[in-house]
């Protein structure tokens, strides 16, 4: 199997793990208070933090300490047998991969915001979407590109992924 088959599946797992994370997440704030509700009476500051704190946080730290441990993999990556090997920072490497997760979080807060308060939503808030979408994109092009061995983001850490 390609490195770059193993990263695409090493990734998909992860994202498995996450969505896990996530749906227990929303069971449990659903539980407390209808989403609806949440969302026609939050403060996209609160709902930035709040979203910031209970899962892109945690995401962000599962990454950055299974990769940066002694197996230098999530699990996904422990699955498909690849790993990360560092020359540079692990820690730039997990803020430059999930920065457009967050940035497409704090405009998805705003939009609901605006278009809640009925107000025309301003173009900083379509950038924050709309960034987040080309960055990952260009991400993507750049794990093919080197089939499998580095992105974007790697490249700016000093890290590659390697086969086991």
């Amino acid at each position: 199997m390609t490195l770059l088959l193993k990263r695409l599946i090493a990734g998909f797992l992860d994202y498995v793990v996450i969505g896990i994370y996530a749906l227990a997440l929303y069971v449990v704030v659903t539980s407390v208070a209808p989403l609806e509700a949440l969302l026609k009476t939050s403060n996209p500051i609160n709902g930035q933090l709040i979203g910031f704190i209970t899962l892109t946080l945690p995401v962000f730290l599962y990454f950055y300490f299974s990769e940066k441990g002694s197996h230098r993999a999530t699990i996904g990556k422990r699955i498909t047998k690849i790993q990360v090997s560092s020359t540079g920072s692990i820690l730039k490497r997990n803020l430059f991969k999930f920065l457009p997760w967050e940035m497409a979080h704090l405009g998805v807060h705003w939009i609901f915001y605006y278009s809640n308060k009925n107000i025309e939503t301003p173009f900083w808030v379509w950038f924050c979407l709309i960034t987040p979408q080309a960055t990952v994109f260009l991400y993507c092009i750049s794990i093919i590109w080197s089939n499998g061995k580095s992105s974007i983001y790697d490249k700016w850490s000093q890290t590659d992924i390697i086969q086991k």
